[in-house]
């Protein structure tokens, strides 16, 4: 049964288990043309939790919009009729969206102010906890928005609260890496909501009756970040005795951030969110002040990785800072796709032993170019790739896992698939643009080893995997090229990985096995990734605690420019290209990631010891 299923069942319960509920719905994603933006990040949180079993039947429940006449109580009537002009729209999001999109972003943003909204009700009833898995819209003021924050959620539940009798101070923590401008204007007037923010710059008028702004700049490290929660968040709680309060728990002062100019560690973050929660809830089992915590900003495809571990923290008392690397692929997706098709060549009864559900999409695996029924003693078929898939199915299987989509969503047209099946070292796989003058966008070679070099293990092997944006113009924002980098990625890595993953599984393979050129790329695959030699791995983790605290672009940077130095003679610490391995077999992930292998490993890393120049 996937989350799906699972969200289902738990929104039909009537029950109220304590701590946390989470506020979600199907419609908490949207397509959107902004890159940077994961419309997944609240459901790779859920599936996070899931798959650890921190979820009670009743802990999630489902929100419903605000009506028009709600949110004309805080901002500008005028405003809101407004909206229906692409032009008004265009002033908060940056550019002209579409008719369609323009109307499912006001849905979007409207579903996420009744999310806060309930949680907060939901959090004053049972004195206790509620996550809403979006909103943090801070930037929306009485009469404007911007920054992609069109309605204000927080001041849409302040006010709910205010008809409802409820007359107690509240107060609203903003950790967002920017300024909660439209949050202080709306209640600057409003000496029962204090407004608290620390963030990198002011980005309006900070006087207000009741608030805390303080901006810190850009580059700034968890030691000031966390001194500056310490001091002046506990005076404030002390002092205004909120009876609710709002927590916006962004996660982009990340140094992963896409957008954020900040350097806080996952640690750091961790440490922040509990300076918080030690406030409002003294002991683990008691909850002073009544909390709504938000996700608010987050950027980049592990943004969702920081949620997931402060509500394991929150769930479990664990923080989950070592989330493998299958969770933060989308795995379960193709994994889902895998178990719909049927095998060829058996009976209906054999191929359909359960009842079909709305899910069973009736594939067999010749429909997508699986393994040719009455192949002899199973063997790969010459003609197939990786012994699987034909080319149309193959070309059928790229679109429907979404690949082909994400290619046309950036801008890409006239996409083909092709397959060179006849090198000896590997079968390649390339998807290219353009008619006249086709431009490979991305490309795969790969190929099965069966024991190689005397391992014990089946492996897929990538030789090869490139996937580029061979365009010119430049992306607002855009982070520098990664070395050995040409062109900008086309941001399908954990996707294509994810596939890789699948088929690992399908061909009865123990792992997948590639070489990474750069530093970057055994960074990236290391939530699983294992280099199979001790010594390699003792090499790669000297190296990586000497770039610590580095963004991935700059210590790959460092890396290659020749700033990794040995402590013992001087000597410049060149990157050297070995095998990796990710394991994907029960026993293969037992011998790279058990007590002997990790043995080894402290053994050669003690003669060890990288610093960076």
């Amino acid at each position: 049964m996937n989350i799906l299923h699972r969200m289902r069942r738990w929104f039909g319960l009537r029950i109220n288990p304590p701590g946390p509920h989470f506020f979600i719905s199907r419609d908490y994603q949207l397509r959107s043309p902004f890159p940077q933006y994961d419309a997944r990040r609240p459901f790779r949180i859920l599936n996070c939790l899931e798959s650890a079993g921190l979820l009670k039947r009743g802990t999630l429940q489902r929100p419903r919009p605000v009506s028009l006449k709600r949110l004309q109580a805080v901002h500008d009537p005028a405003y809101v009729q407004s909206l229906q002009d692409p032009l008004a729209m265009e002033a908060v999001v940056g550019f002209r969206l579409e008719p369609q999109l323009q109307d499912n972003f006001l849905a979007f943003q409207r579903l996420m102010c009744g999310g806060t909204l309930k949680a907060a009700r939901n959090a004053l009833q049972r004195r206790d906890i509620a996550v809403n898995l979006g909103g943090g819209l801070h930037h929306a003021a009485r009469t404007t928005g911007s920054g992609f924050c069109i309605f204000n959620d927080v001041a849409v539940a302040i006010d709910h609260l205010r008809n409802q009798g409820h007359a107690f101070p509240i107060l609203v923590i903003d950790l967002d890496l920017h300024d909660g401008d439209g949050t202080r204007e709306i209640f600057a007037d409003d000496p029962t909501v204090h407004t608290f923010s620390i963030h990198n710059k002011d980005l309006g008028k900070t006087e207000a009756v009741a608030s805390t702004s303080i901006a810190l700049g850009a580059e700034v490290e968890d030691d000031t970040y966390l001194a500056t929660v310490q001091e002046s968040l506990p005076p404030v709680i002390a002092a205004f005795r909120p009876g609710l309060v709002f927590y916006l728990a962004g996660s982009d002062p990340c140094i992963d951030d896409r957008l954020g100019n900040w350097r806080i560690s996952s640690e750091g973050m961790m440490q922040r969110d509990r300076l918080v929660m030690d406030l409002v809830r003294p002991s683990p089992k008691r909850v002073s002040v009544p909390t709504v915590i938000l996700l608010a900003g987050g950027y980049g495809p592990t943004a969702w990785r920081h949620g997931a571990a402060f509500f394991s923290w929150l769930l479990a008392g664990e923080s989950r800072l070592d989330i493998p690397l299958e969770l933060e692929l989308p795995v379960d997706h193709y994994r889902r796709l895998a178990r719909h098709m049927k095998r060829p060549g058996l009976s209906p009864r054999e191929q359909d032993p359960e009842p079909v559900t709305s899910e069973d999409w009736g594939l067999t695996e010749a429909d997508i170019g699986g393994a040719v029924a009455g192949a002899v003693g199973g063997a790969p078929n010459a003609g197939l790739f990786l012994g699987q898939y034909t080319h149309h199915g193959l070309e059928w299987l790229l679109e429907e896992v979404g690949l082909m989509t994400r290619l046309r969503d950036r801008g890409l047209s006239q996409l083909a698939v092709e397959l060179d099946l006849a090198d000896p070292m590997g079968q390649t796989l390339r998807v290219t643009t353009g008619h006249h003058h086709p431009v490979v966008v991305l490309e795969l070679k790969l190929r099965v080893t069966r024991k190689e070099g005397g391992s014990p293990y089946d492996l897929l092997v990538v030789e090869w995997l490139l996937a580029q944006d061979t365009r010119a113009q430049e992306e607002e924002n855009a982070r520098p090229l990664l070395p050995g980098q040409k062109h900008r990625g086309m941001g399908l890595l954990r996707d294509t990985a994810a596939v890789l993953i699948v088929a690992t599984e399908r061909l009865e393979l123990d792992g997948v096995m590639f070489t990474p050129s750069h530093f970057h790329l055994a960074r990236l695959a290391r939530g699983q990734g294992r280099f199979p030699v001790p010594e390699d791995e003792a090499r790669y983790l000297a190296m990586e605690k000497s770039v610590k605290g580095l963004r991935l672009q700059e210590a790959s940077a460092a890396v290659t420019q020749g700033r990794v130095r040995s402590h013992d003679t001087g000597e410049i610490v060149t990157w050297i290209p070995r095998k990796m391995i990710i394991p994907v077999n029960a026993s293969l992930r037992k011998e790279l990631h058990g007590d002997e292998f990790s043995s080894a490993v402290a053994r050669a890393s003690r003669q060890l010891d990288f610093r960076l120049d």
